[in-house]
């Protein structure tokens, strides 16, 4: 179904669907208060990455899906950038609960899922012996 939407429109449709699937939950735990406080960002969000997507840069060709080499490097240095923070963010978090005396489990789920996804990543992503860089040197 996305394929068939408009570059321009793939973005604003995930973020109106991803904000409408978060203020149902809100909604049925909080009450219908949270959709005053939900909705219009979400709205402007998505009406935000529309206008941005209409633009002639990087920014707006990366959200259209339509990088050239050079942006879709910009992009694995931006999502290794933020992982490397939110990473270093739930390690001090992780320190400030032990130092607080908190409940650590919650904790323990952001210490322990970027630790896997290195280790998946690590596996998925080495060069395989006999694998195309080997062919193609041939």
């Amino acid at each position: 179904m996305m394929s068939s939407l408009p570059p321009r429109l793939r973005a604003p449709v995930i973020m109106l669907t991803g904000g409408a699937a978060i203020c149902a939950v809100a909604v049925s735990a909080a009450g219908w208060g949270s959709l005053a406080s939900i909705g219009p960002v979400t709205i402007a969000a998505a009406l935000g990455y529309y206008v941005l997507a209409g633009r002639d840069s990087d920014v707006a060709a990366m959200l259209r899906e339509q990088a050239d080499e050079r942006q879709a490097e910009r992009r694995l240095k931006i999502q290794a950038l933020v992982g490397r923070v939110t990473t270093l963010a739930a390690s001090i978090a992780f320190l400030a609960a032990i130092a607080a005396r908190a409940t650590l489990w919650p904790f323990y789920i952001f210490i322990t899922v970027p630790a896997v996804t290195f280790a998946a990543g690590w596996l998925i992503y080495r060069e395989h012996p006999g694998g195309r860089e080997e062919r193609a040197g041939r």
